[in-house]
C-alpha cells in the first residue's frame, strides 16, 4: 500500500507539472480548488452508453431541466437549466407540452470545440433525443426514457425496439417535434403533469445534450457505435464546469465555466479527480491534504468517531435475508409462510445495529427513498400503522413456535432441519453480518444452518431455485439498493415483468396478484400526474402486503454510509438532502 501511495502521490506531482500541455489554453482559476478521487478510471462521459461517471460528468452537461439547492440549503427544486420557462400544457388532456429554449446558451469556447462558441437550440434537443433511443445504438440506458415511470413520449419505445418487433417505425412519428428554433414540443401517451414532464426531459442518464458536429465526427460507419466522449478530443462541455485535462488511470480536471446562465452561483475555480482505485491509499492522501473527502469504508468507522468533520447519510442499501425469493412454494418448509415468519421474529436486529453501526429495520424501503422531493423527506418518516417496532421484533419464544407450526403442517419428522446458505464474498462488513446472523439461528430450537461463502456468480445461481427441482431453495443473505423513487422498490414484485416473479403471488390470498397489479398502475399514474402524496400512499400499500404477506425478503438492518470532507470545503447544503446529495460542485473553499 505504501508502494501504491508513493507512485500515485508521484503522479499527481507530475500531472500539476505538466497540467497544461493536454491543451492549447489553460484559464487561471479565480476561485479555490476541491480535490476528489474516484476509485476507476472513466471510461465515457457520454452517460446514455455507461452512466458509471455520473459524477465526473454532471457538472461538465447540460438538461433542459436540473435540480438546484433551495435558499434554505435544506432541499432542492426542479428548474430550468436549458429551458427558458417550465414546459407550457397545449392542449385539455395534458398529453402535449411545448419547452421552450434559452437563446443565450453556448458550448463552451474551450477544448475540441474552441472557436466555435455553438449556441444550443432546438436542434441540439432534437439530436440529443433522437441519438438517445437510437435503433442502431441500441444505448444502454434508452430504457429509462423509452420505458420510464414518469410518462412515456409517443412512439419512442416502438422506435427504438424496431429492429427486435420488426415493425418499422419512422423517427417522424415519435412524439417530439421542432416547432422553431427555440421550442420543442413532445406528446406524451398518457395525461402528464408539469413536474413530471420536468423531471423526464431532465433525465440526467439519458438527455444531457450533445454536440451533433462531434457526436457524428465520432460515429462509426456502420452507426452501431460512437466513441463520443471517451477522451479529451471527443468532448464537448457546456456545463457549469469545462473539461480542460483528462490523463486515462490518472486525473481529470475541470475549471469553473465563466460563461454558464448561472455562473454567480458557482464558487469553485477548479476541480481535480484523481483515479484512486484502493480505499486505504484514499485515506492517506485524505490525511496528507493530498483530497478533500473521503468515503469511510465501516472498518474505518471507529478510527474517526469523533470527528467533526463526519457527514452521515443514507445512501446505502437493506440487508436481507431472502427466503425463495423466486418461488415461496418451493421446497416444503422453506415454502411455508410460519416458517418465514419464525425467522422474522428470530432476528435480533438490536444487535446487528449495535455491532455493526447500522439501524434496525423491519420495512422494504431503505431511509434513502423519498417521499417528498422539495425536501427530502424519507418515505420512512410517513407513519405506517402495521410494521412491527424494529427494535422489539426479536422474539425467540415466538419463532419457536412458529418453527414447530411449520413443521406440523408440512409434516416435518427431523427434529432438526439442516440448511445450507450462500452469501457473496466480500469484505470485512459482510463477513461480520454473517457471523452475527449464523449465531442468531443456532440459537433457535428446531434448525441447523451453515452459511457458506462463494463468489458472486456462484452465490446468484446457487440462490436461484429450480422449477425442475421440487428439493432446491434459496435461502441466503444479501442486500439490494434500489433508487430513490419509491416504485422502483415495488418494481421488483411487479407481476407483469419478465423476471417470473408472479410466482410469489401463488403464496398470496386470492385476488392479491390484481390487486398488486392494480396498486402499481396507480403510483405510475401518481408519477405522471405528479402526485407525490398518492405515489406514496400507494406504494406503502404495497409494502404491507409484501411484509405481512410473504416474509419472502425479511429485512434486518440499513446501514448508512459516512463521509468525510476538508475543513477547508464549505458547503452549500446543511446536511446530505435524500434525492440531491451533498452538492459538492456548489461548494466553496476556505482556507
Amino acid at each position: 500500500m505504501k508502494k501504491a501511495l508513493a507512485l500515485i502521490l508521484a503522479a499527481i506531482m507530475l500531472v500539476a507539472a505538466f497540467a497544461g500541455c493536454s491543451s492549447t489554453k489553460d484559464p487561471k482559476a479565480t476561485y479555490g480548488t476541491y480535490r476528489d478521487y474516484i476509485n476507476a478510471s472513466v471510461p465515457t462521459l457520454n452517460v446514455v452508453v455507461k452512466n458509471d461517471a455520473l459524477k465526473v460528468a454532471k457538472p461538465l452537461q447540460t438538461v433542459l431541466y436540473k435540480s438546484f439547492i433551495n435558499e434554505t440549503g435544506d432541499g432542492y427544486v426542479k428548474d430550468c437549466q436549458l429551458a427558458a420557462e417550465k414546459p407550457i400544457q397545449m392542449d385539455e388532456e395534458g398529453k402535449v407540452w411545448r419547452i421552450p429554449i434559452r437563446q443565450d446558451y453556448y458550448w463552451a469556447d474551450y477544448g475540441p470545440t474552441a472557436g466555435k462558441n455553438a449556441q444550443m437550440n432546438a436542434d441540439t434537443v432534437m439530436y440529443t433525443f433522437k441519438m438517445c433511443i437510437d435503433p442502431d445504438l441500441l444505448n444502454v440506458n434508452a430504457s429509462m426514457i423509452t420505458n420510464s415511470n414518469y410518462l412515456r413520449i409517443v412512439n419512442a419505445d416502438e422506435y427504438q425496439q424496431q429492429y427486435m418487433t420488426g415493425i418499422e417505425v419512422a423517427w417522424e412519428d415519435v412524439g417530439i417535434k421542432k416547432i422553431d428554433d427555440f421550442t420543442v414540443e413532445i406528446t406524451t401517451v398518457a395525461p402528464a403533469r408539469q413536474d413530471a414532464v420536468m423531471d423526464f426531459m431532465g433525465h440526467q442518464s439519458c438527455l444531457y445534450m450533445v454536440y451533433e458536429p462531434l457526436y457524428e465526427a465520432c460515429m462509426g460507419d456502420d452507426r452501431s457505435w460512437c466513441d463520443y466522449g471517451t477522451s479529451f478530443e471527443t468532448w464537448a462541455s457546456s456545463g457549469e464546469y469545462i473539461l480542460t485535462e483528462w490523463i486515462p488511470d490518472g486525473k481529470i480536471t475541470m475549471i469553473r465555466n465563466p460563461d454558464y446562465v448561472k455562473a454567480e452561483d458557482i464558487k469553485l475555480g477548479k476541480i481535480e479527480y484523481y483515479v484512486v482505485p484502493d480505499s486505504n491509499t484514499a485515506l492517506e492522501l485524505f490525511q496528507a491534504g493530498q483530497l478533500d473527502r473521503l468515503d469511510l469504508l465501516y472498518q474505518q468507522w471507529e478510527q474517526f468517531e469523533e470527528d467533526p468533520r463526519v457527514n452521515l447519510y443514507y445512501n446505502d442499501s437493506i440487508t436481507y435475508t431472502f427466503i425463495n425469493n423466486g418461488n415461496p412454494k418451493y421446497n416444503t418448509i422453506l415454502g411455508n409462510l410460519k416458517f418465514r415468519e419464525a425467522i422474522h421474529y428470530g432476528i435480533d436486529r438490536v444487535e446487528f445495529g449495535n455491532m455493526l453501526g447500522g439501524f434496525p429495520s423491519v420495512r422494504l424501503y431503505r431511509r434513502g427513498v423519498i417521499a417528498e422531493k422539495a425536501t427530502g423527506k424519507s418515505i420512512l418518516d410517513v407513519p405506517v400503522d402495521w410494521a412491527d417496532d424494529p427494535y422489539t421484533v426479536h422474539d425467540k419464544a415466538k419463532a419457536t413456535q412458529l418453527i414447530t407450526q411449520a413443521k406440523e403442517e408440512c409434516k416435518v419428522t427431523d427434529s432438526v432441519m439442516t440448511f445450507e446458505t450462500y452469501y457473496n464474498e466480500a469484505g470485512t462488513h459482510t463477513r461480520a453480518s454473517v457471523e452475527i446472523f449464523q449465531k442468531q439461528m443456532d440459537s433457535l430450537d428446531g434448525i441447523d444452518m451453515t452459511l457458506r461463502a462463494v463468489p458472486s456468480n456462484v452465490a446468484y445461481t446457487l440462490r436461484r431455485w429450480d422449477k425442475n427441482n421440487p428439493t432446491s431453495y434459496e435461502f441466503n443473505l444479501g442486500s439490494l439498493l434500489p433508487s430513490d423513487e419509491p416504485i422502483d422498490t415495488m418494481a421488483f414484485w411487479e407481476p407483469d415483468r419478465s423476471t417470473g416473479q408472479i410466482f410469489v403471488w401463488e403464496t398470496l390470498p386470492e385476488g392479491s396478484t390484481e390487486k398488486f397489479r392494480q396498486l402499481y398502475k396507480q403510483a405510475q399514474e401518481a408519477i405522471q400526474t405528479d402526485d407525490e402524496a398518492k405515489q406514496v400512499e400507494v406504494c406503502l400499500e404495497m409494502e404491507k402486503m409484501l411484509v405481512k404477506d410473504t416474509y419472502i425478503r425479511i429485512p434486518i438492518y440499513e446501514l448508512p454510509s459516512k463521509m468525510l470532507f476538508s475543513s477547508r470545503v464549505k458547503l452549500a447544503v446543511k446536511e446530505y438532502i435524500n434525492g440531491y446529495g451533498f452538492g459538492e460542485y456548489y461548494a466553496e473553499i476556505v482556507e
